[in-house]
């Protein structure tokens, strides 16, 4: 009994692991309106040891749906991060202003890419289109030049690189759970049982 038991649980891990590896690049968000977008974004990057930086400062919005800010609206982002784990640990932050003042922002929560395409997860939403976005927003920086399909290794330092942001509502779609992993874990157990049982 241990050991089937033991066995069920090392197939669950080993699901979720799987699981893991799968989203280990993209950060698999779903996104939806309102969103926000600049076509045109002069992106900085620079290096500093062992850390990496971008950044871009007052890139027009000039697409949206959803939402209407006022006037000329900039967008502002800055983003540090280890150059041996850049997906691990980065900070950072980005604002959008309009006519009115503080339109949209909010402090990095995770990072992902696919490619040419570096994705940055921002959570504490703050501005006055904070109600219409939601806890959380995705944008999506999509670089002109061929980077690659990992973005971050295709940087060197010191140079601009051009690209598009489009910035996200995220939908609440759930990701597999553990509780729905460990169900099939447990119907596998259900079965192996029954048919030592009927063995016997």
């Amino acid at each position: 009994m241990k050991k089937t038991i033991y066995s069920t649980l090392l197939t669950i891990t080993m699901l979720f692991s799987v699981h893991l590896t799968v989203n280990a690049a993209s950060l698999g968000l779903t996104t939806d309106n309102p969103m926000l977008g600049s076509s045109s974004v002069t992106v900085d990057y620079l290096e500093f040891g062992s850390d990496g930086d971008l950044s871009s400062f007052g890139a027009e919005i000039d697409s949206s749906n959803g939402v209407t800010p006022v006037g000329f609206t900039g967008l502002s982002f800055g983003v540090g991060f280890p150059l041996a784990t850049p997906t691990i640990g980065a900070t950072g932050f980005f604002d959008i202003f309009d006519d009115n003042g503080s339109f949209l922002g909010g402090d990095l929560l995770a990072v992902g890419f696919t490619e040419n395409v570096i994705e940055f997860q921002f959570d504490n939403i703050i501005g006055s289109a904070a109600g219409s976005f939601g806890n959380s927003v995705l944008a999506l920086i999509t670089f002109d030049a061929p980077l690659g399909t990992n973005p971050f290794s295709g940087f060197i330092d010191g140079n601009f690189y051009t690209a598009s942001v489009s910035i996200y509502n995220i939908s609440p779609v759930p990701e597999p759970s553990m509780l729905a992993l460990l169900s099939i874990g447990l119907i596998g157990l259900f079965f192996y049982r029954r048919s030592q049982y009927t063995m016997k």
